[in-house]
């Protein structure tokens, strides 16, 4: 009777490894086919996989300036997008830190001539996508001919009398908001938003390559924005929204984000009680399986919390994938526009590697 329950156990113990190997063998498959798109004469990636404060693996595919055929490699830098979101949100939570900010100051509190209906905006709601702005891309004037920056926002958002809903009453993913903050974080610290990220956050963190972009900036190791169509290759590097900084201007690399992914782990810039704030639930989207922190996507998978921020502008398509529990983050840095596979391999890394529950 012992011998047959043992024999069971261990065909069971059998079966459910062949599980586990057959899974890991389709993830692989699926990993190298759509790694295989990124081509050595096409515009490039990079990725890491960090775990437990180690990288334990990273490959840079394709080129980031088609016309040099230069190779993308670990110190190439990418323009982050929207992945920028969660540096303005730290730089924001460094203020509160400092008891320069808190969490319920208005946009009134801040600026005097704001008008009346930002005395119901706060910073939580410009953080986690409730404050109801009215999108600047709507704003802007189609025949303009320089990128809009970060202050010409602000004065769009000052030139308005209304939101789309009461603040704090929904949620709406807000570009706004997040150039609204950057403005925040230069009236509270006295330094423009590039001093101030470059300063407090680079510096101190050795990110010795990493920049917000200006017209003028000199960017090392630059990686260029293309778009992508079956026939054909186009240089996309600029567009009129390309040079706001809080929503989306920095450039960094995969080793420079290593750097910033340890920071954070080991809570060097801010303390573990604001960080988790920033790792929690803030706002419902209804909309999506996605809910919103401060800077950063979050979902659960059981019990386990997952966050993430994908990052969408002209010539660049970016993901960041983390499990804070298990000290695993999958980082993606690309030169091509809209390019889903990014995400697809994103999310196949972080499958690949997750301790099962």
């Amino acid at each position: 009777m012992f011998k047959n329950i043992f024999f069971n156990i261990f065909l069971l113990f059998l079966y459910s490894s062949s599980i586990v190997t057959s899974q890991n063998n389709i993830n692989q498959t699926q990993l190298d086919s759509l790694f295989s798109k990124f081509s050595i004469n096409k515009p490039g990636m990079s990725y890491m996989v960090i775990k437990n404060g180690k990288i334990i693996e990273n490959n840079n595919y394709g080129l980031v300036n088609l016309n040099k055929k230069q190779k993308s490699n670990n110190n190439t830098n990418y323009r982050l997008a929207s992945v920028t979101k969660q540096f303005t949100a730290l730089a924001i939570l460094m203020l509160i830190e400092e008891k320069k900010l808190t969490f319920s100051t208005t946009l009134t509190d801040v600026y005097d001539d704001f008008p009346e209906y930002g005395k119901d905006i706060t910073i939580q709601h410009l953080l986690s996508h409730t404050s109801g702005l009215l999108d600047y891309e709507n704003l802007m004037n189609d025949n303009r001919i320089d990128p809009i920056l970060d202050d010409e926002v602000l004065l769009l958002m000052k030139q308005q009398d209304s939101t789309k809903f009461h603040p704090g009453s929904n949620y709406d993913y807000s570009n706004s908001a997040y150039a609204i903050l950057s403005q925040v974080v230069e009236k509270k610290s006295k330094k423009t938003y590039k001093e101030y990220i470059e300063t407090e956050v680079f510096k101190p963190l050795k990110m010795d390559n990493s920049v917000v972009y200006t017209k003028d900036s000199k960017i090392k190791n630059r990686a260029f924005g293309y778009s992508m169509s079956k026939d054909s290759i186009a240089f996309s590097d600029q567009s009129m929204t390309s040079s706001v900084q809080g929503d989306g201007g920095i450039y960094t690399s995969i080793n420079d984000y290593f750097k910033w992914d340890q920071a954070l782990e080991n809570n060097t810039l801010i303390s573990s009680k604001l960080k988790s704030k920033a790792y929690k639930i803030q706002s419902k989207n209804p909309k999506s399986e996605w809910d919103y922190g401060y800077g950063w996507r979050i979902k659960f998978d059981g019990e386990t919390k997952i966050i993430s921020h994908s990052g969408h502008t002209k010539g660049f398509t970016n993901y960041v994938i983390k499990i804070p529990s298990q000290k695993l983050s999958i980082v993606l840095f690309s030169n091509r526009n809209n390019d889903d596979t990014v995400i697809e391999i994103g999310d196949l890394l972080i499958m690949k590697y997750k301790q099962k529950n």
